[in-house]
């Protein structure tokens, strides 16, 4: 195999992007992923100490990305750790949701 048809083959494979362009992406990924988490336990902690209800649909809203995440990286990877990981995010999600959407309905 030559120069030219691994070349050819990783383009392939990566879809015509360049490698430090999917290596950005995760990064940015990651970062945002991190940065909503942190501004959800801000948000949390001030509601706390407002003496507010928390807004179940925050929760439904970060917990559903962490849910995409890990069920993402199961399918992926079908690791034991990401499975497990995938259920518990699905289960809070479900759960966070449903108290949401009742909390919304609520007269």
């Amino acid at each position: 195999m030559n120069r030219e048809e691994i070349l050819a083959k990783s383009r392939h494979e990566n879809k015509n992007r360049d490698i430090s362009e999917i290596s950005q992406t995760k990064d940015a990924s990651r970062f945002a992923i991190i940065f909503s988490l942190a501004f959800y336990i801000i948000y949390s902690t001030l509601t706390m100490i407002a003496h507010k209800p928390l807004n179940k649909g925050i929760a439904a809203m970060e917990t559903c990305v962490m849910f995409a995440v890990y069920l993402h990286k199961s399918i992926k990877t079908r690791k034991s750790e990401h499975i497990l990981c995938a259920v518990l995010m699905g289960a809070t999600f479900l759960m966070f949701s449903f108290v949401a959407i009742m909390e919304l309905f609520k007269k």
